[in-house]
């Protein structure tokens, strides 16, 4: 998978993805409706427990209105 190679784990991956969703104000009930996808799977990929494809990536990315390198290169600042 192309994200793989700059993303350390998934869990990294399901933070900046959970980030993203948060900070765009949008629950996961929602972007469930907006993908196709259901909520379990958004939690998953969320908790670091799956990784999405590269093409549910893509379709985050446009509801989230955030590029790639948000999804795999944002880092926590705490």
């Amino acid at each position: 998978m192309v994200t793989t190679k700059y993303i350390k784990d998934s869990k990294e991956l399901g933070e900046n993805l959970k980030t993203a969703r948060t900070k765009s104000g949008i629950t996961q009930y929602t972007v469930s409706k907006l993908t196709n996808l259901n909520r379990s799977s958004l939690s998953y990929y969320e908790n670091g427990i799956n990784i999405p494809t590269i093409f549910t990536i893509i379709k985050l990315m446009g509801i989230y209105k955030i590029s790639i390198n948000e999804v795999i290169l944002a880092r926590k600042t705490n």
